[in-house]
C-alpha cells in the first residue's frame, strides 16, 4: 500500500504543477487582450493560480498536529492551523 500512496502523491503533484503552469501560461498571453475585455477570465486565473500554489505548498510541507502554516502569495495570505 506504501508504494501505492507515493505513486498516488507523486501523480497529484505534478498534476497541480502542470495545472499551476498552465494557468501561468494562460495569465502571460491574456495581457494581449484589452483589460476590460479580461475582466473575468483574468480574476478566474488569479484564483486558479493562488489555489494552485497553495495545494502544491500543502502538499510540500509536513504538518504535525498542533502546527501552523502559512502560505504566502502577491494577493495574500493563507494560514492553516492543526488543532492536537
Amino acid at each position: 500500500m506504501k508504494k501505492e500512496i507515493e505513486e498516488l502523491y507523486d501523480e497529484v503533484y505534478e498534476k497541480l504543477s502542470e495545472f499551476h503552469q498552465t494557468s501561468l501560461n494562460y495569465t502571460q498571453k491574456i495581457t494581449d487582450i484589452p483589460l476590460n475585455q479580461r475582466e473575468e477570465e483574468t480574476e478566474k486565473l488569479e484564483r486558479i493560480e493562488f489555489a494552485l500554489q497553495a495545494a502544491k505548498d500543502i502538499l510540500e510541507n509536513i504538518m504535525a498536529k498542533g502546527t501552523k502554516m502559512t502560505i504566502m502569495h502577491q494577493k495574500g495570505t493563507i494560514q492553516i492551523d492543526l488543532d492536537e
